[in-house]
Parts: structure tokens; sequence; C-alpha cells
């Protein structure tokens, strides 16, 4: 049991040989919203906004207003800064990445007569739900732990370093790990940590994203609520190369070790489905309210992933006088598995200044959205034939997630101003903390938004821009003992442009 419990907690893919951990969970489900520039400007707020080809992944309910039809394409570039905090090491890495934004096509039609059905519509739209894009790089001096700890403590939990042949396995063979008579397993470097310090490093490279294509339809009862649905077909790919290194500071040649170093590669892929079922009411002419439901995402993914240690062991009597060693598994480990994501529930408002059936008359709308995402329903399952410890492994994972995340309450509010042709937007969102904090984990988003927009004849364009404030923390490995591990503060902050073209058809 130890062995399950121990495995749960270590959120590093170095800690077994199935590489699914808690962060996987919260990665491909604390996610900003999307949509066109024009969504993104008024913060991402679009749950009863009306005709809106975003709305495919928010509230389809809003597909309903659709008359006519609308052929999108969007784009833009996004520029992330992240400042990493790690004992006393500050350090500072950038990324930009463009990307392929919310684009697709409705097709809206009104009915003849006296119906209670007064036009319906049919969409299909692709969007970037989440880009993984990104670069953190931290250093500081560790008085507390080593790295080589938790190799250690992987070691004596598995039973053996040969159980854990991606993360102990390496450490025991590249003399980074040692194990005593009785079959114990401990680090020197550990034991230098606490008496001298060490210096630690570590970078973490990710890149790519979930691209989502939905096909939805919307119909309009009586111009007094519009209901419509959505089916969601994600793609996922996510790539990560972590990088850490443990140096011993002191000028002492007899403890042991010099250095630790350790990398690896994960790859992950696969796809998934999901339903989005949304209804916007609207009281007055002049006022919407909308709710909707997201459906958990059911993902079919394959982990890719390999790993290397190398250690410096200076003058250790088991290792025959040499000074460095290096180990990698004897090939790289590919295991299928399927993830559950949480569920969603969205609550909306938007009020409409002026006319609203004088398109001259209008004269703009404020709009919020409040969505609850509950991050501890994220729940990994392993194959059927993929063996009985690997069940128990993610029965006791999936107890990790509920122990480590909670339910969150995010925000977002926009207002629109329209001066005939021309648009000007203003937005803000705030997503809430999914941790429960408990190794001082904390992790919030801000957003700020403002854009321009133009329409006439049938054309239209719209440019956004999305300022995003994100606290978060990383961890290059964690213990048992809490107390004995602290994580990496990231203060992230991205600026994204986007640029929207669109026909009426």
């Amino acid at each position: 049991m130890k062995k399950l419990i121990i495995a749960a907690i270590v959120l590093t893919a170095a800690g077994t040989a199935v590489a699914q951990t808690p962060e996987d969970a919260l990665r491909y489900s604390w996610q900003t919203a999307g949509g066109t520039a024009r969504v993104q400007a008024l913060g991402g707020a679009s749950g009863s906004i009306g005709g809106e080809i975003s709305t495919l992944f928010s509230n389809p309910g809003n597909l309903g207003f659709y008359k006519t039809g609308d052929l999108v394409i969007s784009g833009g570039l996004n520029m992330l800064s992240n400042k990493t905090s790690y004992y006393d090491g500050t350090e500072t890495a950038k990324k930009s990445a463009g990307f392929f934004g919310t684009s697709g096509v409705v097709f809206g039609s009104q009915t003849r007569g006296n119906r209670a059905i007064k036009s319906s519509s049919f969409g299909i739209g692709i969007t970037r739900v989440a880009d993984f894009n990104n670069r953190v790089s931290f250093y500081g001096i560790n008085n507390k732990s080593a790295m080589g700890d938790m190799f250690a403590e992987n070691a004596n939990a598995f039973g053996g370093h040969e159980q854990d042949p991606y993360g102990a396995d390496m450490a025991f063979n590249s003399y980074w790990i040692n194990k005593d008579g009785n079959g114990n397993y401990s680090s020197p470097a550990g034991a230098i940590a606490r008496s001298t310090g060490l210096y630690q490093e570590g970078t973490l490279k990710t890149n790519g994203g979930i691209t989502e294509v939905a096909v939805g339809g919307g119909l309009n009862l009586n111009d007094k609520v519009y209901l419509g649905g959505s089916i969601g077909l994600p793609t996922l790919r996510y790539g990560a190369t972590r990088t850490f290194d443990e140096f011993d500071r002191s000028e002492n040649t007899t403890n042991q070790f010099e250095y630790g170093y350790f990398e690896d590669d994960l790859v992950t892929k696969g796809m998934g489905v999901n339903v989005k079922l949304g209804a916007v009411f609207t009281p007055t002419q002049n006022f919407r309210i909308g709710i909707a439901a997201h459906t958990p995402t059911w993902y079919s993914l394959t982990d890719h992933y390999d790993a290397y240690a190398e250690a410096g062991s200076e003058n250790n009597p088991d290792n025959k006088g040499k000074q460095v060693n290096s180990w990698r598994p004897e090939q790289p480990s590919v295991y299928d598995y399927s993830l559950q994501t949480p569920y969603k529930l969205l609550g909306s408002f938007t009020y409409l200044f002026g006319d609203v059936n004088n398109v001259s008359s209008q004269k703009g709308l404020i709009t919020a959205d409040v969505e609850y995402v509950n991050h501890m329903a994220s729940k990994f399952k392993a194959y059927d034939d993929n063996g009985v410890e690997d069940k128990s492994y993610f029965r006791d994972l999936n107890t990790a997630i509920d122990n480590a995340y909670k339910g969150a309450v995010n925000a977002r509010l926009g207002a629109e101003l329209k001066f005939n042709t021309i648009m000007a937007r203003f937005g803000g969102a705030y997503y809430g903390n999914p941790y429960k904090n408990l190794a001082g984990e904390k992790g919030n988003v801000y957003q700020g938004s403002a854009g321009l927009g133009y329409r006439n004849h049938g054309f239209f364009i719209d440019l956004g821009y999305i300022y995003t404030a994100r606290d978060d923390v990383y961890y290059p490995y964690r213990l048992e003992n809490k107390s004995a591990f602290d994580p990496a503060t990231i203060k992230a902050n991205g600026s994204r442009v986007v640029l929207t073209l669109g026909f009426k058809i």
C-alpha cells in the first residue's frame, strides 16, 4: 500500500514507470476562455451574447439567434514571460508562438409561417482550447533536500530500484543513490543539502495544445427561448522536456557526490469527445439570461516517455574509482490510458443598450459569465489489459487528485460600445484557485482585454488584445515530508493578439 501512496503523491514523471500525475489532470482542465477576437476582447464572456460562432464552445443556445450565416477565420500570437523564484534565485524565461484561432461557418435559416420555431441554425467550428507552448527556468540554493532523496524514497517504497526503471533505477546505476547492507536506499546528495546546501537548477519546456472541432445547432422558439447543443471532438498533443541539475557547492571531494543530472521527455497524444448543452432566455428584448452545461471530455491518450540520468560520484567505494556514470532505460515507455476531465456549469447575462431590432440604433452591451469547474472530478483509468497493478495505481492517483484539487469559480465580464460601424470593447476575467494547498500551492489567473471592431455591408473585422497575469507553482520533485521541499513559484504574464475576419453568408 505504501508503494501506491508514494506513487500517487509524486508529481513528476520520474517517480514511476506510469507517467500520469495529478498535474496532468489539472493541465487539461485549468484553461482560460478562447473565442474570436471579439469574444476575447470582451474578457471571454460569451454565454448569452447572441449569434457568435464562439458559442459553439461555450453556450450553443446562442446559435438559435442566427437567421443568416457567418464565415469566420481567426489567428493570433501569444507572447509569454515567466518570472520564477526558487529558494534564493529568480530567473525569467520567455516564449512566443503563433496560433490558429476560432474559425468556422454557421448557416442560419428562418421559418415561414406562424410557427413556434422561428429560425434554426447549424454550425461547425474549430478553436484552440489550450496552448501548451511555454518555458520555465529556475535556480537556487536548497538546504532542505535533494532530488536524490526522491529517488531513494521511491526505491524504498517500491521494494527495490529495479521496480522504478525511469527513476530510482537510473539514479542507482549512476550512483546518485546507494543501497546499504540492510537493503535501504539513501542519497549522499540529501546529506550534503542539509549540511552545506545544494545548488539546483532546471528548465521545463512545453509545446503543443488542444484543438477542438465542434458541430452544433440551435433553435429559436418564439423569439423568447433559444436552445442549442454541440458535440466537441478535441485533439490533444502535449510535449514536455524537463532538465534538473544539483551540484555540491563544497570543496569536499570525499562525500561521494559531485553532481546529479536528470532529463526526461514526455509526449502525450490523443483524442476526446464532449457534449455542450445550453439555453438563452430573453425576458425582455434588451435582457438575456444564459445557462449551459458541459459534460466531461473523455480522452483516449497515449504517452511516449523517455528519461536519462547522470551523476558524478566522487570516490564512492562501490563505484571502483569511476567518477561519472550515466544510465538510460533500454527503451522508451509507451502507455495507453483514458482521462475524464471535469464537468462545467455556466451562467450568464447580457444587457443590450438601444433598439435591438434597429441596427443603427444599437448602442452596445454589457455581458458576464460565471463558471464552475470541479477540478477534483478528473479521473484517470487504465484499460482492461493494463493489469491489476496499474489499475491500483490509478485508483490511488485519482485519490491524490481528490486530495490535491478543488472546485473553482471563474468569472468573466465584458462591455461593447457601438458607434454605427465601429465598436470598442473592454473586458476582464478571473479564474479561481484550483489547489487545496497541501504544500503551499496557490494559483490564480487574471486577465484584462480590449479591442476594436468594424462591421459594414456583410463584412466584419475584429482585433483583440488580452493581457494575462498568472500565479502558479512548479515542483521539480516531491517527498513524503512536505516541509522538506518547496516549489518554484511562477509569476507569469502574457500578451495575446487576436485578429478575426468574417463574412455574412
